[in-house]
């Protein structure tokens, strides 16, 4: 009877991976040297013990540098790639840190979450962050989901973090066209840009404003808020945003409030937390102390 075995591949001695990934990275065995607290003889035989068991030559070597071969730059995205993976799963599994993961619309991730959480990161130094757009689908389950629901009062939120009103709101070089400040009216003679194909942020404006919805100005629809309040800053037309999400551009002149009495409520963000895991408790916290600071329109 034949007898076959697939021979297996020895693999080179893996502890010296970081000394050839760090020679690579600094092109200078002394650099390698210092940042990995080793001497670069050190380093050098390291790298030698490599090169022997791979049997062929990762840098050229000159007086005073080094160099990656066509087989070491071929290898080193392998070793980078190796790396990086355990040290992901070394951080996963440390008592030390923490890994929350957080799914969230992309209007309220990148117009409210971000410019925030580094208050968090301070407060919470040992915990890594992934922070995941619903709008672009969920690579991983979440310890933390923000929610979006419509509805028009603040009685219908009592759980929520963050209510979301919203204002007309243009950018000044479109307005600049106009001779005299607008009313509500006015305003639906313009140049509208839609959030939802329903337009219900304007409708519910159009209802608090006590007039009916009619765009008389044309319109143009996007299926983001996120994309909207883009349009809007590029000069295209008025769009309905939460002050929350354009606070910035308000402050500093790059967009500005149409008729800003007009400020309906439209619906609210929540939180949505899996398990019983104390990191979601105190990010769900964080949440809502930022978000109480956004309840009121100013």
């Amino acid at each position: 009877m034949k007898k076959s075995q697939a021979r297996r591949f020895k693999l080179p001695p893996l502890n010296v991976l970081p000394a050839f990934s760090a020679a690579a990275r600094t092109g200078s065995l002394t650099l390698a040297a210092a940042e990995m607290h080793l001497t670069p003889g050190a380093i050098s035989r390291q790298i030698k013990a490599l090169e022997d068991a791979l049997g062929t030559a990762l840098f050229h070597r000159s007086h005073n540098a080094i160099a990656l071969t066509a087989a070491g730059r071929q290898f080193l995205t392998h070793v980078n790639g190796a790396l990086a993976t355990l040290e992901t799963g070394a951080r996963a599994v440390s008592p030390e840190r923490s890994r929350l993961v957080i799914q969230a619309p992309i209007t309220i991730a990148r117009r409210w979450l971000i410019p925030r959480i580094g208050s968090y990161r301070q407060e919470h130094p040992s915990e890594d962050l992934v922070i995941q757009s619903l709008a672009l689908g969920a690579s991983e389950t979440a310890d933390i989901t923000i929610t979006y629901r419509r509805g028009g009062e603040a009685d219908d939120f009592r759980s929520a973090f963050l209510i979301d009103r919203t204002l007309a709101v243009c950018s000044p070089r479109f307005f600049s066209r106009s001779e005299r400040e607008l009313d509500a009216r006015d305003v639906l003679g313009l140049p509208i840009l839609l959030d939802t194909a329903d337009a219900w942020s304007w409708r519910r404006w159009c209802e608090a404003a006590e007039i009916r919805f009619e765009p008389n100005g044309g319109s143009i629809g996007f299926d983001t808020d996120e994309a909207a309040i883009d349009a809007c800053i590029s000069g295209l037309g008025i769009a309905q945003a939460s002050p929350a999400f354009v606070e910035r551009e308000l402050r500093s002149g790059q967009l500005i409030a149409l008729c800003p009495s007009v400020s309906p409520i439209v619906g609210a963000y929540e939180i949505a937390k899996r398990g019983t895991l104390s990191t979601p408790d105190s990010f769900s916290l964080w949440l809502s102390q930022w978000g109480s600071r956004s309840l009121v329109v100013t």
